[in-house]
């Protein structure tokens, strides 16, 4: 769709105003309304002077904050109806985000949705014409969260700071006893302990109705308390990472309406299971997979993929900083959860970092490899550029990641994964951080060392307000010593 289509289908579609999308660095989604008769032509190609950027967190300073947004035709979907109650029929489109004009040399660096489409354009360097990337959506949808976040609580008359989780399906509630399900007892059940079937349904009869994402499954997962996982058909980088953002939006929008709250916090419950993201990968040249090689007798991998393979593993400490970027994500990354702590990969083997699915043999469309460390709190432009990235240099350098580990790795000896090389993943966010100092030059040729310096400024800084902060089970361990 051009620029022309796009007002055209506004026209027909009796379009009422236009919503402008995009995402700051850590991957929030911000958007401005347009009423759809102001919105001409021109505007696509010499963008919308409109954004102050200096009031986005880790964009621009105010002496430098005039940015212009260029609208993506291509991107244009009606929006559901839960987006304004029915009243008015609302459009959006994403936006690419440009300093001051809208020249290719000005494309602004800190804009997601730009590094995101520069690493696809690395892939043609290696002969490869594109990634196909299928994200695990995991997230929670609870009746309500009561939070008391100040750090100021425990010292003033309103009383402490802690929170409360309400869910019809926690072990804890009352009068749920055809609903309850107990910690780590949630994969796969029926109704009536499923109490959000019906709202995953419609979750994904909007994606496909309005928004043209095709869904390859919803299900409860395994957590107490309405966790639950959509799983997004698999396609190109920038088109699966605009799709995430509008699953994300959506099923908040949508829990909402229906009077509960969606969260894609990675842990929430202390003792549960807690929500990832996992990403499954290909490489392809045309109609060929690369990453295929039916000769090959341990997985039909090919050794481009093993390579591959080998460049995500090298530089998966750092790689946690944009993949886990959170210091709650830290609580998921510990052993015997079903989440990686190990850096290996393994066929089949879902306590690795990469699992090689197996599910069909002699099948080149299906062959991949599946990224089990991230979770939904990553900015998924960002964590789409940097595991191809990553990829790519393995393919560059030759990394070879080694034999495929058949073990289960939470089980395996200290002095085993000695032998077989197998390192750890971090287990704070600091610890990330500080990898991701002394090991981006991988990314700074798509992501550019001013937003890496941007980016790891901001999560310092939350780490060091998470660090000094005084937290309820702090208080009850520590209070009477």
């Amino acid at each position: 769709m051009d620029a022309k289509a796009a007002l055209d289908k506004i026209a027909s579609e009796n379009v009422s105003f236009v919503d402008f999308w995009f995402v700051d660095i850590i991957g929030e989604l911000h958007r401005m309304g347009m009423p759809s008769y102001a919105l001409a032509e021109e505007d696509f190609e010499n963008g919308l002077e409109k954004l102050d950027a200096s009031s986005i967190v880790g964009f621009s300073e105010v002496n430098k904050s005039d940015m212009v947004m260029k609208p993506d035709p291509e991107s244009f979907r009606i929006l559901p109806p839960d987006y304004d109650n029915g009243k008015r029929r609302n459009a959006r489109m994403f936006c690419d985000l440009y300093e001051g004009d809208t020249t290719v040399e000005s494309r602004f660096n800190r804009d997601s949705r730009g590094i995101a489409k520069k690493a696809e354009g690395e892939l043609e360097k290696f002969g490869i014409t594109h990634a196909m990337i299928g994200p695990e959506i995991e997230f929670f949808v609870f009746d309500a969260i009561n939070v008391y976040p100040s750090p100021y609580a425990a010292t003033h008359s309103y009383g402490g700071s802690g929170y409360s989780i309400e869910s019809k399906e926690s072990p804890w509630a009352k009068g749920n006893v055809s609903t309850a399900i107990g910690l780590r007892e949630g994969y796969y059940p029926s109704q009536p302990k499923d109490t959000l079937d019906s709202l995953r349904k419609d979750i994904c009869d909007d994606l496909h109705k309005y928004f043209g994402i095709i869904i390859e499954a919803e299900h409860h997962e395994v957590a107490t308390s309405g966790q639950s996982e959509i799983n997004l058909k698999y396609g190109k980088m920038a088109e699966i990472a605009d799709a995430v953002v509008s699953v994300k939006n959506m099923i908040k929008v949508k829990a909402k309406r229906n009077g509960k709250v969606a969260t894609f916090m990675s842990k929430p419950i202390y003792g549960d299971n807690a929500s990832a993201m996992h990403t499954h990968q290909s490489l392809w040249k045309g109609d060929s997979n690369v990453m295929f090689d039916p000769d090959d007798s341990v997985a039909q991998l090919s050794q481009t993929g093993r390579y591959y393979i080998g460049g995500i593993l090298e530089h998966a400490a750092a790689l946690c900083a944009i993949t886990n970027p959170t210091t709650n994500s830290y609580k998921r990354l510990v052993p015997n959860f079903e989440a990686p702590v190990n850096i290996c990969w393994g066929i089949g083997n879902r306590s690795a970092a990469i699992r090689v699915p197996m599910y069909l043999r002699n099948q080149e469309k299906s062959k991949r490899i599946e990224y089990r460390v991230p979770d939904p709190t990553a900015n998924v432009y960002l964590l789409e550029a940097a595991l191809v990235l990553a990829g790519l240099d393995g393919i560059r350098k030759k990394m070879d990641p080694g034999d495929p580990i058949d073990e289960n790795v939470y089980r395996m000896t200290p002095e085993k994964k000695r032998a077989h090389k197998i390192g750890a993943l971090p287990n704070t966010l600091k610890g990330t951080l500080d990898a991701l100092q002394t090991d981006r030059a991988f990314l700074e040729n798509v992501f550019t060392a001013d937003f890496l310096d941007a980016y790891t400024a901001l999560k310092y800084k939350e780490y060091a307000a998470f660090a000094q902060t005084p937290t309820a089970w702090e208080v009850s361990m520590y209070a009477d010593v």
